[in-house]
């Protein structure tokens, strides 16, 4: 088989490197064999997990069915939340660049959740001054758009952000620093946190104790497990409807023993966060299941809240205090990146505890570090992953069908993916769950006139 560069790259981009590999290579490509293997397990228990049967019967007003009538079934929107944080205004503006324009468009196609972002240092600059209006516009902006929403972070001891530089400068004693947690909590339950589905309420708590700092000594005098549980509960206390999560960076075993302590200790928290920041280099998938099968063990809710895979090199002894100004993507890393974020998307969305996945930058405009980690480029061109996301998102994990009723007035589908669902018959609208537990089975009397 003969292929050209140009040819080879996009049949990359549309097929998957692995794909790609495997056919040219043939056999020898172990690596590419192994990676198929595993989108294939993966769809099969996407399949029993996240499928079902769909049946809709319709019924004259007499109860009697009305065959051959044109039902149309349409997905309208995934329950697993697919998101992105929030970093920047897309509402429309008077003369917006061709790129504010794009990156509005692909972030409105691509998602149904988002993470906005409120560090307490930048939330609070001055005492008692919140930046409470420019938080609202992008809570009011997503939710228009019908987003799940999720905050981050509230309590986090790392510097620079996690407290306001007004309060980092005082000589705090422990009590004084409890006031002030229970002042920007109280403030936060009145004005923003019931307008969210979920809040990272703490943020990295396996190394908290790693800072000189206020937080780390209140730790220290009255224990992990004790401030964590009691400041959980005044969140729940405060918001009851507001998911309350506990995230953190950290991999292996001792996040996920941590959580077990909380457990024991009745420590109330709805969901587990986990980050993915994959600037050393992409984690193996013995990694990625390890990881997942670890914290499902645990029998709560698993949200990836931070992904971010390169579609560039990585550099050597990272400054995690600096932005790159010349940290660039090249063509084959964004192969690169676009087949393991399929991988990783299919892999997570095959799990049961999985309920979400947000990417940290979904554009390489403003991403941290100045990575490229995006699946837009700065201009808000779409990248390989961008494509092949867009497509497993949009197209393969939706099912949107037009077909008439039998003689017995059903429309039946096959292995519906999970979702809201609007079922239009003629100028009739209806708009319904269906999940693989609780299957949409919906008999509809309609006013039907031969």
């Amino acid at each position: 088989m003969k292929w050209n560069r140009r040819q080879f790259f996009r049949a990359i981009s549309t097929l998957g490197i692995s794909t790609v590999l495997s056919v040219f290579f043939g056999q020898k490509y172990s690596g590419a064999e192994n990676w198929q293997a595993i989108n294939e397990e993966s769809d099969r228990r996407i399949q029993k997990l996240r499928t079902a049967n769909l049946e809709v019967r319709l019924l004259d007003l007499a109860g009697q069915p009305i065959a051959n009538q044109i039902v149309k079934i349409e997905h309208w929107r995934h329950l697993f939340n697919f998101g992105a944080a929030y970093h920047t205004n897309l509402n429309f503006k008077d003369n917006e660049s061709t790129s504010d324009r794009l990156h509005r468009e692909y972030f409105l196609q691509l998602f149904n959740a988002a993470t906005v972002t409120f560090y307490w240092r930048y939330y609070e600059p001055q005492e008692n001054q919140y930046a409470d209006a420019a938080l609202l516009q992008q809570i009011a902006w997503l939710k228009h758009h019908n987003f799940y929403l999720r905050g981050h972070p509230l309590f986090w001891n790392h510097n620079p952000a996690c407290l306001p530089l007004w309060l980092e400068n005082r000589e705090l004693t422990s009590q004084e620093v409890r006031l002030y947690m229970d002042k920007v909590i109280q403030h936060m339950s009145e004005f923003i946190f019931p307008l969210l589905d979920e809040v990272d309420v703490f943020n990295e708590l396996v190394t908290w104790d790693n800072y000189d700092h206020p937080f780390t000594d209140l730790f220290k005098e009255q224990g992990k497990i004790n401030i964590v549980k009691e400041y959980l509960t005044k969140f729940k206390q405060l918001n009851p409807k507001t998911r309350a999560v506990i995230n953190d960076f950290i991999s292996n075993s001792r996040y996920p023993q941590i959580l077990q302590e909380f457990q024991k200790a009745q420590v109330p928290f709805d969901s587990i966060g986990q980050q993915a920041h994959m600037f050393g280099g992409n984690w193996t998938i013995e990694r990625l299941k390890t990881t997942i099968e670890n914290l499902s063990s645990l029998g709560k809710p698993i949200v990836f809240t931070e992904v971010s895979v390169l579609s560039g090199a990585t550099i050597p002894n990272l400054d995690f205090s600096r932005t790159y100004t010349d940290w660039q993507s090249d063509r084959d890393h964004e192969l690169i990146q676009a087949d393991y974020l399929e991988l990783l998307y299919r892999l997570a969305y095959s799990y049961p505890h999985i309920s979400g996945i947000f990417l940290w930058s979904y554009s390489d405009r403003g991403a941290w570090l100045g990575a490229p980690t995006g699946i837009l480029n700065k201009d808000g061109i779409p990248k390989p992953a961008f494509t092949r996301l867009n497509r497993l998102i949009n197209q393969t994990w939706r099912t949107n069908v037009e077909l008439k009723t039998d003689s017995n007035g059903y429309a039946i589908i096959a292995n519906a993916y999970e979702g809201i669902y609007k079922i239009v018959i003629g100028n009739q609208t209806f708009v319904n769950k269906h999940t693989s537990s609780q299957p949409l089975k919906k008999h509809i009397p309609i006013n039907h006139s031969h």
